[in-house]
This record gives structure tokens, sequence and C-alpha cells, in this order.
């Protein structure tokens, strides 16, 4: 799981110094929480909603998944998240599910997300509390009604507890209706007089008469804030009085904390004055922030929580504090008031602090919040790559909203990263304007000072080219860009080459996208490579395959699963990228035979295809789990797959997995003896003549061949080696090395059907030669007995012996139902049978076998008759098709 996520947040707070025990709604939680599904503490700022929840927390047995909302966590991924995490310290397990691993993912559906959330809960044996604090920060529409969805369906152990300043906008009138609902509210929250009295005398040190407390009360009506506040006024000015006070909370937390802050040492004022501008205090950022040395902001802020100055610890061993929302209000206006010409310069420091600690949300604020340009620039120089690939897009939302219009619209680098976001959202003609009136801006300056950014608007007219497919005018842009683009730039630059990889393999320009891709690789030290260099291994990994260079593809997926596997990128890599990476990873541990890994790594992308729903991914891992199932005498399991992936192909038709879907329901066919059905295809295939011009039709016409070599006569054979012979001669020039070897093997399987075993092995061992390198097993073996018995007359002739030896023993790993391959005959061909059988084989006539052996053609009828009843076949074609799985067919041809 991301590191980033703030470990703070989830922890249940320590108890506060000082603290008044709240037994009857510690109680009242107790008991109600567990009986309700939701449950509301809803009151203004200062009630003491927190201080009451984490009372609760400390006390209860019930499991709690505790998370404190900062307005970041506005974000449907982020925000579930964190639930996660939350969930995660109580239930570790549930890291392994469904739902983390959809979350692991960028940008997750929300129904999908919904969906894994309550299935995961509804795993869950026990009781499961998730407490979120503060939920007024949540401004999304979004996560109300998933929230508002969750509480309708959460199974009877699961619960939520919201606190906040105001009632959220779910249905809790409905809620409320059904008795789902349990609400603490403002006349629950405000201290009694005996909480109060506690609170002044135990707490707070202080002597009161009961007269002045309890108009005290009344004056404040319970509002815990203010008799705080009213407290450390009495500390300091015991002679003040209870009737002095009154009015609205704001007017009274005014009075009194200019009141406190009065009577403070001038050090200590100050330093809560200048901190006052940080949602979060550590020693360290104080420092930076105040001038003062971390020691000595640590012995500031314990002075601060001694003394009971509304800061509050955020972690057990208080290195993290916060002011209390409304205290830290009236500092920042206090600060405004005393030292306005400082303001801009402590959000400064903080901001370089966090981009130094590398936090750019805090920095981002801080930098905007301090009116510094140039900061924001370089925020977005960092970060922008990394948030845009990382589909952090409500983020880059929420930072461009922060800015005043004006800076965009004057600072082309702040139009461009606007632009670069509506890119990505797919509004074209705005970013198109967008660019328009930044080159009005640039043409107002010197050329000398505007050719970059000129160059940076050209390579974004080139991205907008790519995304529309239109590859012309993006190498135009692209040529143009490349030229006036510093040779430093790690943002366009590596843009363009990534972009121009992308739409030259969508056009099939395969030199072309692996010389991009290269390119772009030279640029790993750029901001956001990390979360890019997936896509771009997978791209190069995808383009090796398909020239058949098992071990480079094995090598570039390897990377891309040391970038998967890395948990800052958790939440943050497209998880169909993800899939189809272990998908095609299981392909080439496939090919080497290793089936332990292929299945270890089909099962976590055929799980990632399903929950992000990528077709590409799922037709693949369908035919691929296919495979294996077949390669493991499970023609049933095999077919359920195929089925899969074929319904998947009907709805989005995709060329190169139609091809191989084919191919391997030929093989499933010939796995189930459905000959008949097998030739039948071929027949319709050949007939057709538009499959052979379809793209990445390859795999198809290997699958024709190798049944017209199965078939056996004489015509399909030679129908079989012009196919082969073609796929060869165009794979050879297209640098495609798997189509090479296979037709190579289905050449030489045509050949030794032809008696011409010289020709044969010479086919072979040129196969042999060039998938030794490349470790190729499969291929051959997943050819059946036609294929055994030609590698075993290699072994015989001392050919490639390691090689053939490994292949061998992939033959041995279960030849039983596969593909041409069957038991023994119930009874044996005689001599004569086998004779005529393999005239039938080379495709002569009754009469015409009857003068080659000088019978009659009543006695080949009659022969005929008792082959087709050995071989439990019906026709001319399943006989010669069958004998070939026996290897009665050696010698073909007529002498």
């Amino acid at each position: 799981m991301n590191s980033s996520l703030v470990a703070t947040k989830l922890r249940i707070p320590p108890r506060p110094r000082y603290e008044v025990a709240r037994s009857r709604l510690v109680r009242q939680l107790e008991d109600g929480v567990p009986h309700h599904q939701l449950t509301l503490i809803c009151a203004p700022a200062g009630y003491g909603k927190t201080t009451l929840l984490t009372q609760w927390a400390h006390e209860t047995d019930l499991p709690l998944s505790w998370l404190q909302l900062d307005p970041e966590d506005s974000e449907l991924g982020r925000f579930f998240r964190y639930l996660l995490a939350g969930w995660a310290r109580q239930q570790p397990e549930v890291l392994e599910s469904s739902l983390a691993t959809l979350l692991s993912g960028m940008m997750p559906d929300r129904d999908a997300l919904l969906s894994a959330f309550l299935n995961t809960a509804n795993e869950i044996p026990d009781q499961l509390i998730f407490v979120l604090d503060d939920y007024q920060v949540i401004d999304d529409p979004v996560i109300h009604e998933s929230l508002d969805y969750l509480i309708d369906h959460l199974p009877p152990p699961c619960h939520v507890v919201l606190a906040s300043r105001a009632e959220p906008p779910i249905s809790l009138a409905r809620h409320r209706a059904r008795g789902k609902l349990l609400e603490i509210g403002v006349d629950d929250l405000q201290f009694t007089y005996s909480e109060m009295r506690t609170f002044f005398v135990s707490s707070m040190h202080l002597e009161m008469p009961e007269a002045e407390l309890d108009l005290l009360l009344q004056r404040l009506e319970g509002w815990i804030a203010g008799l705080h506040l009213a407290a450390l006024t009495y500390r300091r000015n015991p002679s003040a009085r209870a009737e002095e006070i009154g009015g609205r909370h704001r007017f009274i937390a005014d009075y009194l904390v200019d009141d406190v802050l009065t009577g403070l040492p001038g050090d200590l004022r100050d330093f809560m004055l200048r901190t006052s501008v940080l949602q979060e205090l550590c020693a360290p950022l104080c420092a930076a922030v105040t001038g003062l040395s971390t020691g000595e902001s640590q012995t500031m802020l314990n002075t601060i929580e001694r003394n009971g100055l509304f800061v509050r610890a955020l972690d057990e061993n208080r290195e993290w504090f916060g002011y209390h929302r409304l205290f830290g209000d009236v500092l920042r206006e206090e600060l405004a008031r005393q030292f306005p010409e400082e303001v801009d310069t402590l959000h400064r420091s903080a901001a370089r602090w966090y981009l130094s600690s590398d936090l750019p949300d805090p920095a981002f604020q801080h930098a905007v919040d301090g009116q510094d340009i140039e900061l924001v620039n370089e925020i977005f120089g960092r970060y922008l790559d990394v948030k845009l690939f990382g589909g952090e897009f409500a983020v880059l939302r929420r930072w461009l909203d922060l800015l005043p219009a004006e800076w965009i619209k004057e600072h082309p680098g702040l139009g461009l990263a606007d632009a670069s976001l509506m890119l990505f959202s797919g509004a074209f003609d705005d970013v198109g304007r967008r660019l328009d009136a930044i080159e009005e801006v640039l043409g107002q300056e010197p050329e000398s000072t505007s050719r970059a950014r000129l160059a940076q608007v050209t390579a974004m007219r080139c991205f907008i080219a790519c995304f529309q497919g239109d590859l012309p005018r993006a190498e135009q842009y692209a040529d143009q860009a490349l030229r006036d683009l510093p040779d430093d730039d790690l943002t366009y630059r590596p843009g363009v080459y990534g972009a121009l990889g992308d739409t030259y393999r969508a056009n099939g320009l395969w030199r072309e996208a692996h010389e991009s891709y290269l390119k772009l690789l030279e640029f790993s030290h750029a901001p956001g490579f990390q979360v890019q260099s997936v896509h771009l291994y997978g791209a190069l990994a995808d383009l090796n395959l398909r020239q058949g260079l098992l071990r480079e593809a094995s090598s570039y997926w390897e990377k891309a699963l040391e970038v998967i596997r890395n948990p800052e990128l958790w939440g943050r890599l497209p998880l169909a990228v993800v899939g189809w990476v272990h998908i095609r990873m299981a392909e080439v541990f496939y090919e080497w035979n290793d089936m332990e890994q292929a299945r270890a790594h089909l099962v976590p992308g055929i799980e990632r295809a399903e929950l992000s729903g990528d077709v590409r991914s799922l037709i693949a891992g369908n035919i691929i789990a296919a495979r294996l199932e077949l390669t493991g005498n499970d023609p049933d399991a095999a077919s359920d797959y195929l089925e899969r992936a074929r319904a998947l192909l009907e709805q989005s038709p995709m060329h190169e997995w139609l091809s191989r879907f084919e191919r391997l329901q030929l093989e499933l066919w010939l796995a189930r003896d459905r000959l008949r059905t097998a030739v039948d295809w071929s027949d319709a295939m050949m007939k057709g003549g538009s499959w052979q011009s379809r793209p990445e039709s390859e795999s198809a016409r290997l699958a024709v061949a190798r049944a017209l070599v199965m078939r056996g006569d004489a015509p399909a054979l030679e129908r079989a080696m012009e196919i082969v012979d073609e796929l060869t001669n165009a794979a050879r020039s297209d640098g495609r090395l798997a189509i090479e070897i296979e037709a190579l093997a289905i050449r030489a399987m045509a050949h030794w059907s032809k008696g011409n075993r010289v020709e044969a092995m010479k086919s072979l061992e040129r196969a042999l030669r060039l998938a030794e390198p490349e470790g190729y097993i499969r291929l051959f073996a997943d050819l059946g007995r036609p294929m055994l018995r030609l590698i075993q007359e290699a072994r015989a002739r001392k050919t490639m012996p390691d090689y053939v030896s490994r292949l061998l023993q992939a033959f041995d790993g279960g030849l039983s139902g596969k593909p041409g391959v069957s038991i023994s005959l119930t009874e044996p061909l005689t001599s004569r049978e086998i004779e005529i059988l393999r005239l039938l084989a080379a495709g002569l006539t009754n009469s015409e076998i009857a003068g080659h052996l000088y019978i009659s053609p009543q006695t080949v009828k009659k022969h005929t008759g008792n082959i087709y009843s050995k071989l439990g076949v019906r026709s001319r074609t399943e006989a010669v098709f069958t004998a070939s799985k026996f290897d009665l067919l050696e010698d073909a041809s007529p002498h």
C-alpha cells in the first residue's frame, strides 16, 4: 500500500491532557452504535465531537477503523483507499481482497468499487465500525451518494460513525425512519454543570463560586470551547466575571482568545501566531516557518499542550499537533492584524518545507496562500506528469481552481498545465482555445524568451493530433516541437516520443513505434517516468513478443512488474495495464513450459482484467487460460474459457486475438476428435478468400495449414506448403520470428507426411535453430504426435541434443488427450491395409490404387471398409486424419 497515505489520519488520537469523562455519551455510543447502521455526531466547532470519539475509542473493545478527513480526501479513490487502510489496521487480510486489488489501480469505477466493498464487508465475521471525523470537509457529491448507498446495504456487523459540523447531504430522513440512525447533537454534547465543574476544578485547577459557574454555564450554553477559553481567562485574571461574556460563539471566541493571548509570554504568543498558518504542526516544520531551532520548536509545542492552549496531539508520540479549528481561525486573523507583512513569507517557508518532504498537496496550498507564482510553477513542473499519468485529475483540478484566473491567463506555464488536464479529459476544443490564448500572450514576448514555451504549445498540439489518430499532423507538430524544445526538457520532449509511439503502434507501424519508445526510455530520470514506465515497458514487451523475441519481452515485463510492486505507486497505475502485464507474462512462461509460473501470473492478471472491465485483457486472458487447460488435459475447462473469449470477440473484434482464438479452437476440436469439424472449418476459411488479407491473420493461417497437414491427402499437403511458404517469407521480411518458426515446423510436418524426410528434417532443424535462443518449447509440443515423431528423429540424428532433450520432456509431460494423439488401436491394420491407407492419403482413387497394387477395385473397396472400421471413421478424410495420429503415413507417396 502506498506509504504516501498519511498514517496520523488513521490513528486514534491520544487522550487530551485536559479531559473530562463524558461517561453518559460514551455509554450511549457503546450501547447504540452496534444497533444502528449510521451514527451521526453533529454540532458546530468547539462542542467536543472529536474528544468524545477519542474517549470512546480508547475505552471500547469494539474494533474501530479511524479516519481523520481532510479537504484533499474529496476524491472517490483517495477516500476509499483511506477507508481500506483504516480497515486493514483491524483486519489485515482485507488487503488480499478484490476491494484492495481494485483500489490498487487508479481511477476505480464507482459501481465496481461499491460492489467490491460490500462483497468484502459481507465476509466480515465480526463487527467493524468505520469512524469518519470532520466529514464536513467532504464536498464531492459522488462520495456522499456512495456512502449513502453503503449505509443502505452494509451487512449487520458493519457500522459507520460520522462526526460533522453540519448535517451531511445524505438521506438522513430515510435512515431515521428505518431506525438505522443514532444521533448525538448540540444538546447532548453541551457540558452539564457537573462536567463543567469537573473541568474547572480538576483539569484547570480553578476554584470558583457555584453561582459564578452556573451563570457562566448559562451564558455559554454549555459550549465546551467557550468554557475552555473562559477558564484560561479566569486563570490569568481571577477577577473576571461571567456577566462580561455573552453573544454569538465567534464573538465570544474573538473576545476570549484576545484576552488569552494578551496574558502569554511574548515568545510563546509570537510562535503561536506564526505557526497558525499551519494546519498540522511538528517541530521541524515549525522551525522552518519561525526560524527557531527544531529543539526550541518542540519545547514550544510541549508548552502549548501542557498549558491547554487549544492544541491537540495527533499521535501517541506527540510529534504532530493541530490547533483547534476555531482557535486557529482566530489566531490567523490576529496574525494578519499584527504582522501582515509576514503572512506570505510564512506560507512560502511552509510550502518549501512540504515540497522538500515530497508532500505536494500542502506545498501547493501554502504556495498559493503565499502568492508565490514561481513556486506554484515549480510544483506543476515537478508533479504535473506524475498526477496526470497517475489519474489524479481531481487533485489537479483542485489545484487549478485555487489559482486566480488571471494567473492562468497571464502565465503560460500555468495555462499549459490547465490545457494538459483538459487534454487528458478529452476536451480537445477547449485545449485548442487555451493554446491559442497562450500563443497570443507569448506573441507579446521576445522570441528569445518565448521560443521554448511556443515549442511546448506545439508539443501539446502534437498530443491532440495523436489522441485524434491524425498521424501526419502529429508528425508535423512533433518535428517542429523537437527542433525547438530545449535538450534538457523533461516533460514535453518525452511526451512527444510517447504519444508518437502509441500512435505509430495504433497504425501498425511497429518499427517506428519501437524507435519512439526507445527514445522515451532515455528519459527515465524525468518526473513522472515511473508512473509511465509500466505502459512503456509493456509496449516494448508487446512489440518484442510480436517479433517472437521472448527473452527481450520477458525482460521488459519483469521491469514493468518491478515498478508495479513498488508500494509508492499503489493506486496510481491503471489496473487494466497491470492485468495485461501479468497476462502476457503468463504467455511467455507458458511458451517456456513453466506452467506453475504461467498460472501464478494468469490468475492475478484475469482478476485485474475483470475488475477493470478491460476487454482486450479479458480476451487474451481467457485464450491463454484455455491453452493452459488444454495442455493440462481438461478440454471441457478449455472450452469454457474459449466460449468466454468468443462472446467478448463478438462484441469487440480484435484481429490478432480473433486469429489466435481460431487456432486454439482448431486445437480443441482435434483434442476432442472432432476431425470433420476441423476440416470443414479449414475448407470454409479457404473458400471465403478474405482470411488471408485480414489483418493479423497469421495464427489463423497457420491453423489452416496445420489442418491441411492433418488431413494428409496430397492436394491438402500441397496447399499447406503454399500457405506456410508464404508465411515464412513474410515473417522473415517483417522479423516475425515466432511465425517463421511455426511455419517451418508445420512445413516439416507436411514434408514428413509426403514421405520427404530429408526436406522435413531440413525445415525442422532450421526451426529449431531459430527457436532455441529464445527458449521456445510449447510451440513444438502443442503440434502433438506428428511433431513428436520429428523431434524423435532429430534426437536419433543427434541434432541439437540438449535442446531436443528439453523438447522431448515437454512431450512426455502430457500427450494423452493432446491434439493429434489417441489411444492404441483395438485391432492393428494389416500391412496391405497400411499400404492402401498410404495411397488413399496420397490422393489416389480406388481404381488408381488397384492398378498400382495389381488388385481389383472391389478388393480395394473391401480393404478400405476394414480400414474405416478399425480406425472408427466414416470417410477417407477422417481415415487419413486419424492415421496421421498413429504415424501410419510415414510414406504417403506412390512408388
